[in-house]
């Protein structure tokens, strides 16, 4: 999941961009979402905790064609709002984004092209699990955050026991139209970050997979001129169990702070009525002392719903700041199908980021309530209530209460 901690949820999700359906020809979807929340100190501000409320019409435009050894998906989107509240209001269209991903395999090799520009009011996005990087990324303010990345990835010889890949990739975030702070209040500044990377997969036998890997980047602050280089060897070894995977792995990350090592053993099993996968190591960060990593999920079918359950902690990079940081979490899930039309949920998330060298934190969570139901086959209603919070050693803790109403509609068509 990509996991938004402290969204509203009121746009139109382009979630046909990622149906795996045979469209023979080209697959046109048009997603409308109207929303309405009421909330107690929406930007988490400590110095304006009033309240506002918000009316928000969010749209969707997607294309998608996909064969079977291609697929070409293009995804517009943004939303119209009217915010009333203490913070500076940022009305008419707000939160735009573009995503373009075209894939192209065969046997024997693997393409991956990707584009995408997103734009986010800080006031709505908070705490944020990154898919791609693994990790928690947290931004507050009252600045919007640009988000534009270009990507490229080729693999081939994957019909051979010895195969490679390579990529390339630029990512850059921009911060405008205000105050942008990361971890502990400290400012975010306009960032770019350029990588390129290759890969070996070596198939010991039958169910034994060795891959390696060396990625280069480079972080550059654009405010400040700075400019960090790192480098990094991965190596992973799997082996396919009858109930699922064991892996062993060792990573090696020299940094302008310096080198971080770590290692951890995996373990996959597979069950009928869900799904256990973890890990447990240990990390010898930048500045010397060492850190018990790990992870554990869990995904659990119930008769009428589905449980699920997180726990994390890791060491890495920033993707915002390029420093070290501690990142501890917990996630719980819990989904109760009421009748074949309505359905209620529950979710906590908690995390807590700390960098090592400057001994700081910040800690942020959610907990929300939300009835789904489905009106008609095309529209689908959910409402529901959810209390944020924040707690940095500079502002204390700051809380933050709504009740948020969403109708949503998917037209699909096509041609």
């Amino acid at each position: 999941m990509i996991a938004m901690i402290g969204t509203t949820g009121a746009i139109a999700t382009p979630l046909w961009a990622q149906q795996a359906i045979e469209t023979r020809g080209f697959q046109f979807n048009l997603g409308l979402t109207l929303g309405l929340e009421t909330q107690s100190n929406r930007a988490l501000d400590p110095a304006k905790p009033g309240s506002s409320t918000e009316a928000r019409t969010g749209i969707s435009i997607g294309l998608l064609r996909q064969t079977d050894n291609q697929r070409l998906s293009f995804d517009l989107g943004g939303e119209l709002r009217n915010l009333n509240g203490p913070e500076d209001t940022k009305n008419g269209f707000n939160n735009p984004l573009a995503v373009f991903g075209y894939d192209r395999t065969s046997s024997a090799s693997r393409l991956s092209l990707s584009a995408s520009l997103r734009e986010t009011d800080l006031a709505d996005q908070g705490l944020v699990f990154d898919e791609t990087s693994q990790e928690f990324i947290f931004a507050d303010g009252t600045a919007t955050r640009r988000s534009t990345s270009v990507s490229a990835q080729l693999n081939w010889r994957d019909d051979a026991p010895l195969g490679f890949g390579v990529l390339a990739k630029l990512a850059e975030n921009e911060y405008r139209g205000g105050v942008a702070t990361g971890i502990d209040g400290s400012g975010l500044g306009d960032t770019q970050r350029l990588t390129f990377g290759t890969t070996a997969r070596l198939d010991l036998n039958e169910v034994s997979q060795l891959n390696i890997g060396l990625n280069y980047s480079k972080f550059k602050n654009v405010d400040l001129g700075d400019k960090r280089d790192t480098w990094t060897l991965t190596n992973a070894l799997t082996i396919e169990r009858p109930d699922g995977v064991f892996s062993l792995n060792l990573n090696v990350t020299d940094t302008e702070d310096g080198t971080r090592v770590a290692t951890s053993v995996g373990r996959t099993l597979e069950y009928p009525l869900g799904s256990l996968s973890g890990n447990i190591g240990a990390t010898n960060g930048v500045t010397g002392k060492t850190f018990l990593t790990g992870r554990v999920n869990v995904s659990h079918a119930l008769p009428r719903g589905n449980l699920s359950f997180g726990i994390a902690r890791a060491v890495a990079s920033s993707t915002l700041q390029d420093t070290e940081q501690i990142s501890s979490s917990l996630t719980i899930g819990y989904l109760h199908e009421l009748n074949i039309l309505s359905s209620i949920s529950l979710d906590a998330n908690w995390a807590k980021l700390s960098r090592t060298i400057a001994d700081t934190d910040t800690t942020s969570g959610i907990i929300s309530a939300t009835y789904s139901r489905e009106l008609t086959p095309d529209w689908n209603m959910n409402f529901g209530i959810r209390h944020r919070l924040t707690d940095e050693d500079a502002t204390g803790t700051v809380r933050s209460n709504s009740l948020f109403l969403n109708l949503q509609r998917n037209f699909v068509t096509r041609f």
